[in-house]
């Protein structure tokens, strides 16, 4: 039986996320569980995200912890999410070209986390992070943003990316 969605053209599935948090590192640090829907919901463990290290283990976990969505298709031989913080924090910080994308992927993922978390984010670092997720989708040139929002926009989306990353951290539970 498949979870019944609110928007009919979002197929209900597990991905794999992966995350980056060293920028010396060519593989994630982390990995966690995805079920895509409306919303986007982390697989749970008494109300922690559930993160872990070998992403073998996904199917073992949705099928541990995944509730009421154990029987969806599951995505989970490699990443189909990324959240590099690292790398959009560099962009943040210095401009140029996201050519891959890695401010919305990390910006989209770190809201679906914080949300998930039931931790509130103050109305300043939202609307900072969708500004520049909205922004993100449609152009690649971080410098031309940072230079017409000013030096203070890269000092205040980098200090929100660290607050989702620690309001992340501290509801998670690494397996």
């Amino acid at each position: 039986m498949k979870t019944p969605s609110h928007d009919a053209s979002i197929e209900p599935r597990w991905r794999l996320l992966a995350i980056g948090l060293d920028p010396d590192k060519t593989v994630p640090d982390l990995y966690g569980v995805i079920h895509d829907g409306e919303p986007d919901t982390p697989l749970m463990i008494d109300g922690r995200i559930v993160l872990f290290t070998d992403p073998a283990r996904a199917p073992e976990l949705i099928r541990q912890y995944g509730g009421p969505w154990v029987a969806d298709p599951m995505e989970v031989s490699k990443p189909t999410l990324w959240c590099d913080v690292a790398q959009a924090l560099h962009h943040l910080s210095a401009g140029g070209m996201d050519s891959s994308a890695s401010i919305v992927d990390a910006v989209n993922v770190l809201l679906d986390l914080v949300r998930a978390s039931g931790t509130a984010i103050v109305d300043s670092r939202r609307r900072a992070l969708y500004a520049i997720a909205n922004y993100c989708t449609t152009s690649k040139d971080l410098t031309k943003y940072l230079e017409e929002e000013g030096d203070h926009s890269s000092r205040e989306l980098v200090d929100a990316v660290l607050w989702c990353v620690g309001a992340v951290v501290v509801k998670a539970r690494i397996v």
